[in-house]
């Protein structure tokens, strides 16, 4: 899909009556709405006209509430609560908007956008079960949940970079959204929201905060022309499970993945600690030293071994 000044506007007016549609049953108000004719489209562009159908599943199953919680550091979460129907299991969504009345516009997108990505690339086999445990799918992480009591048990060593992959992938919405100044645009709400967003970004490529460290030690691995391209694929429809034998295979070391995975989880916790520590602080460092070795050798090592990258 290559967008210039004379489809712009039938592009972005196409999911105009979309967003209507479903702020009217959701009762959004207009800031939530005008956000919507924005992202909508941009996820359409990203992902490709033949993923539109995930996409209006997604805005149509995930209701948006808005919260007067502040938090300085989280304005968006995307939660879900497991079901158990009749014949399987389900889970219901939604995401959470915390009080954004002193949040920049561009952290406020950033926000909805990362929170609507995790969720539109688990509307694909998203629950899954067996004899004892039941695994509702985040990307390519998953929540281990006990079979008996729908009890949450963990989250799977991916979560790591699930959300890696996913800041990555908000960076390209909210770029998406900022090309859209380019053109001249006819809706009123649209422009003016554009010309705010632009001018708050200055015009230059958007970098979210979120996970700034690990996204700079994995730089390479996500701009690999083999690796993000098919774990995208096999993430937005959903077969995750093919992922660890096809890094495996290119690295040729069984559980590769697996120790690629587990070294970034606790990286995160490391980071986390790091940051909440004021005695340990050299301790941590060193730790998130050697982690960082780990992950920067397993990277290096599919690059090396990858024909095409």
């Amino acid at each position: 899909m290559n967008l210039n000044q004379n489809n712009i506007n039938e592009f972005l007016n196409k999911y105009i009556s979309f967003v209507d549609e479903v702020s009217e049953i959701y009762k959004y108000n207009s800031n939530i709405k005008h956000l919507l004719y924005l992202i909508v489209p941009a996820f359409v562009y990203k992902y490709g006209i033949e993923n539109e159908g995930v996409i209006f599943q997604c805005f149509r199953e995930v209701e948006i509430y808005t919260s007067e919680k502040k938090d300085n550091y989280v304005y968006a979460t995307f939660n879900r609560l497991l079901k158990k129907g009749k014949t399987s299991y389900y889970t219901e969504k939604f995401i959470v908007l915390n009080d954004y009345s002193s949040t920049g516009l561009p952290t406020l997108i950033d926000n909805i956008v990362h929170e609507f990505n995790h969720a539109i690339n688990s509307i694909n086999n998203e629950v899954t079960y067996d004899n004892k445990y039941i695994y509702v799918r985040t990307g390519v992480s998953r929540l281990i949940y006990d079979k008996n009591n729908l009890r949450f048990i963990r989250k799977t060593d991916e979560v790591a970079l699930e959300e890696i992959i996913n800041t990555n992938d908000t960076e390209e919405v909210i770029n998406i959204i900022n090309d859209f100044s380019k053109y001249n645009i006819d809706n009123v709400e649209i422009s003016n929201l554009i010309y705010a967003m632009n001018g708050e970004t200055n015009g230059v490529d958007y970098v979210s905060s979120a996970y700034s460290y690990q996204k700079s030690i994995c730089k390479s691995l996500l701009n690999n022309k083999t690796f993000l391209p098919t774990i995208k694929n096999l993430r937005i429809k959903g077969y995750v499970d093919d992922i660890p034998n096809l890094f495996d295979t290119v690295i040729g070391t069984k559980g590769s993945y697996d120790k690629l995975n587990k070294t970034l989880s606790e990286m995160h916790l490391l980071i986390i600690k790091y940051s909440n520590s004021k005695l340990l602080k050299k301790h941590y460092l060193n730790k998130i030293r050697d982690k960082t070795d780990i992950v920067s050798n397993l990277i290096n090592d599919y690059e090396k071994k990858c024909i095409f990258r």
